[in-house]
């Protein structure tokens, strides 16, 4: 009887582990995951064919500005912060990118807070909070102005 019930703890105590151990990990990706970094190269690297494909598809702006879709966001009470996927086939993104530097840049509507590159061509591209491309608003962004 005594035997049975220590092989019975043994075999509890290493369940306990392994399901602590996978809590604990739950709850890290999970922390992890609200970190705009890490989210961002986990979805780029994760689908960035799918990405890449659906911004190729759109027709060339007679605007002049870089093709786009919007890549992330998020917000509360109508202050939005909104992030682009911009394909820049010039690579004139590259040097704001380098200091993840905000500005005016061409082929872009407005003046943005910042630029990320994900890969050669492929930028993110941050708005100011409560901008939106091709929106009049604040910094006025409904054209691409030089």
């Amino acid at each position: 009887m005594e035997l049975r019930l220590t092989q019975w703890n043994r075999r509890n105590r290493g369940l306990l582990l392994y399901a602590g151990i996978g809590a604990l990990s739950l709850i890290t990706l999970a922390v992890a995951w609200q970190f705009y970094a890490v989210r961002t190269a986990t979805r780029w690297f994760a689908s960035s064919i799918r990405y890449k494909a659906e911004v190729l598809a759109q027709p060339v702006s007679a605007d002049g500005s870089l093709k786009h879709i919007e890549w992330d966001g998020w917000g509360w009470a109508g202050q939005d912060t909104t992030v682009y996927l911009v394909f820049d086939p010039a690579d004139s993104l590259s040097a704001a990118a380098r200091n993840h530097q905000g500005g005016k840049f061409g082929g872009l509507p407005c003046e943005v807070y910042s630029v990320s590159k994900l890969e050669s061509h492929w930028y993110t591209v941050q708005f100011y909070t409560d901008e939106f491309w091709g929106r009049h608003n604040e910094l006025d962004c409904t054209a691409v102005r030089d």
